[in-house]
C-alpha cells in the first residue's frame, strides 16, 4: 500500500501501528516529519521502547533476526528503525529483509528507512515484499505547482499567515530546498510581522538584518544588475556562505535556461514553458531576457564554469571557488562582460 505523508496521520489513526511499514523520500525534512508521526503515535499507545539502526560497514543482518527473538523488557511492544542509507541491503540483506517479512513478529513494529527509489530497486524481490507486507510512505519533495500549497500548510503550523506575494517569493527562493524554507517560515514566526505577511516585509526584514541571501543574488543576476549581483556575492563571501548552496542555485538557473532553450528549439512557446518550469508571471519578462542573453556560447561557457567550480570545491581541483563564481555571476548577467579564462 502506498501512502502521501499527508494520509499517514489518518492511515495511523484508523488502523494502528502495523507490525511493518517503510519511510521513503528525497526529502530529509519529509522523512523526519514521516517519522515523528509513527513515534508519536507510538508513544500515545504506550510503546515507549525504541531502537534504530544503520545499514554501514558495522552493521551485522544477525542483528535483525536477533531483535526479533529478544524479549523487550519495558514495554509490551517495541519500535525497531532500519536505515537503509542507498536502499542497497545487498543479497544478505536481502534475505533478511524477506525472511523477516514473511513472518515479523507480533510484538514488533520495524520502520525500514531509505531514500526515493529508482527503478530497479522498485523491481528488486526485497522491495515487492515490503510493499505487499505493509504500507509504504512517500516522503518526497513537492512539485512546483503544489509548493504553495505545501507553504500554506506549513506556515500554519507555526502559526503563521503568509500572503499570495509572499508565498510567490518564498516558493521562488527556497524551490529544491524544504529544509532551508521550514527555516525561514519558523524565523518569520518569531518576527513581530503583521499578518498575514506581505513579500515586501519579508525583503524588508532581510535588508534589516544585513544580510543577502542566495535568492536575491537571483534576483540581481534576473535583472542582469552586475553591480549589484557582485555586490551581493561578496556579502556571501564575508558570511562564509556555502559553497554548496552557491552551486546549488548558480545550476538551477542553467539547467532552467537550458530546458527553456530546447523547449524554444522544439518549437514551444515560452509562455507554456514558463508554467510548465513553474516560474512566476511576474518574472516572465526577466526570463525572457536572461533566455536571450545565454544563447549559445554563454550557456556552454556556464556549462563548463559548473563542471570546474564542483571539481573544485568538492575535490580541491587547485582552481579558485570564489573566482569561479565570480566569472559565472559575471556571465549570467552580462556576458559581453565576461572573459573566458583558462583552466589552470
Amino acid at each position: 500500500m502506498q501512502l502521501a505523508l499527508p494520509q499517514l496521520a489518518g492511515h495511523l489513526q484508523q488502523h494502528g501501528l502495523p507490525p511493518l511499514l517503510s519511510v521513503f523520500g528525497d526529502t530529509p525534512l519529509l522523512v523526519d516529519d514521516a517519522l515523528q508521526i509513527i513515534r508519536q503515535f507510538a508513544r500515545s499507545q504506550g510503546i515507549d521502547e525504541r531502537e534504530r539502526y544503520i545499514q554501514d560497514s558495522q552493521f551485522d543482518w544477525r542483528q535483525l533476526a536477533e531483535q526479533s527473538a529478544s524479549l523487550s523488557l519495558f514495554s509490551q511492544h517495541r519500535l525497531l528503525e532500519l536505515e537503509l542509507p542507498e536502499a542497497k541491503p545487498g543479497r544478505e540483506g536481502g534475505d533478511a529483509l524477506r525472511n523477516y517479512f514473511s513472518a515479523p513478529p507480533p510484538d514488533q513494529t520495524l520502520v525500514i528507512i531509505g531514500p526515493k527509489l529508482k527503478n530497479e530497486q522498485l523491481k528488486a524481490k526485497w522491495y515487492q515484499q515490503l510493499s505487499q507486507a505493509g504500507p509504504v510512505i512517500q516522503a518526497n519533495s513537492p512539485d512546483r505547482a503544489s509548493l504553495p500549497r505545501f507553504i500554506d500548510q506549513r506556515s500554519a503550523r507555526y502559526n503563521l499567515a503568509l500572503g499570495p506575494d509572499a508565498v510567490q517569493l518564498i516558493a521562488d527562493w527556497f524551490e529544491g530546498n524544504l529544509l532551508a524554507l521550514d527555516q525561514e517560515l519558523q524565523k518569520l514566526a518569531l518576527m513581530d510581522l503583521p499578518q498575514p505577511v506581505a513579500a515586501a516585509e519579508i525583503q524588508q526584514a532581510a535588508q534589516d538584518q544585513s544580510r543577502f541571501s542566495v535568492f536575491a543574488l537571483q534576483e540581481a543576476i534576473l535583472a542582469a544588475d552586475v553591480d549589484n549581483a557582485l555586490h551581493r556575492l561578496q556579502r556571501l563571501f564575508e558570511e562564509d556562505i556555502e559553497v554548496a548552496i552557491l552551486n546549488w542555485m548558480l545550476q538551477r538557473e542553467w539547467y532552467k535556461l537550458q530546458r527553456l532553450q530546447q523547449g524554444l528549439a522544439g518549437g514551444g512557446d515560452l509562455s507554456t514553458l514558463f508554467r510548465r518550469e513553474g516560474i512566476w508571471r511576474n518574472q516572465e519578462a526577466s526570463y525572457r531576457q536572461f533566455v536571450q542573453r545565454m544563447q549559445g556560447a554563454p550557456l556552454s561557457q556556464a556549462a563548463d564554469l559548473l563542471r570546474r567550480l564542483e571539481l573544485a570545491f568538492k575535490r580541491d581541483s587547485g582552481e579558485r571557488v570564489q573566482t569561479l563564481v565570480t566569472h559565472l555571476v559575471v556571465l549570467y548577467c552580462r556576458p559581453d562582460l565576461a572573459v573566458r579564462f583558462t583552466a589552470s
